[in-house]
């Protein structure tokens, strides 16, 4: 079992579309995935067409079992959705002992291939659960400067995490809403690259078919595969980015 924790302390990053879209390619290479939705808002399950539900409030506050409560929502693909509810777990945790560590604990009863952890852009209870709980840590965000200013606070976040006890086995930084077209953009970029070196992963171009897969309720996978955001960007006679190639660096990591 490998757990990736998605987080940035800014949202609007495409936290939940990199989630969604990386757990739905990591069934293309037949790992059995679960993705764990820990926003209160919910989006996990409505990227799939499905209803919020308090997925996360019956496992973790009332205890039931976690394949009972968890939906498939492709052919190896589980989802454990969450909805406002999410912020009822958030006060039963702060009061349990060991609460950083409940989600963990938890876990170590699945038997996933690899689970994914949507998490909100808040610095909460939840949110260290989700850290000390991984083996990595993915972290989207825009190539602007206060979205580079959430990739250093979870950075900072991960280092007092590390000092507890907790080793990662690693992270790294994935540039979203690229568009060679801007030299704000550009600039942008390669400042992140020159301050996070080999860490950052090639990005996902800006494109518009993001927001429309959503809407109806599909995954960039079925509803455009072939898309820049999916397929990267053109760069000589190499293609560069897209989130194939991110699954595929990410099972490098994996498989190991």
């Amino acid at each position: 079992m490998f757990i990736i924790a998605l987080a940035n302390q800014k949202g609007g990053v495409g936290k939940t579309t990199t989630a969604v879209t990386l757990a739905s390619g990591f069934i293309q290479h037949e790992k059995k995935t679960l993705l764990i939705d820990l926003d209160p808002q919910g989006h996990i399950a409505f990227s799939f067409g499905f209803d919020k539900n308090p997925g996360l409030y019956r496992w973790l506050v009332l205890d039931e079992p976690l394949d009972k409560i968890v939906q498939t929502v492709r052919p190896g693909l589980d989802i454990l959705s969450s909805d406002k509810r999410t912020e009822n777990v958030k006060r039963h945790i702060t009061l349990m002992d060991f609460r950083e560590t409940i989600l963990l604990e938890r876990l170590k009863e699945s038997d996933y291939d690899i689970i994914l952890l949507d998490m909100a852009p808040s610095l909460d209870v939840l949110h260290i659960n989700g850290l000390v709980a991984c083996d990595w840590v993915l972290i989207p965000t825009r190539p602007d400067a206060m979205a580079v200013d959430g990739v250093k606070e979870i950075l900072l976040t991960m280092a007092e995490i590390t000092q507890r006890g907790h080793q990662f086995a690693g992270y790294s930084i994935l540039p979203t809403f690229f568009d060679r077209t801007t030299r704000e953009t550009i600039t942008q970029f390669q400042e992140i690259v020159k301050t996070f070196g080999e860490r950052v992963l090639p990005p996902i171009p800006q494109d518009t078919r993001v927001r429309e897969a959503a809407a109806y309720g599909k995954t960039l996978w079925e509803y455009s595969p072939n898309s820049p955001a999916m397929s990267g960007y053109q760069e000589g006679k190499t293609q560069v980015g897209g989130y194939k190639q991110i699954v595929d660096r990410l099972l490098e990591v994996i498989d190991g």
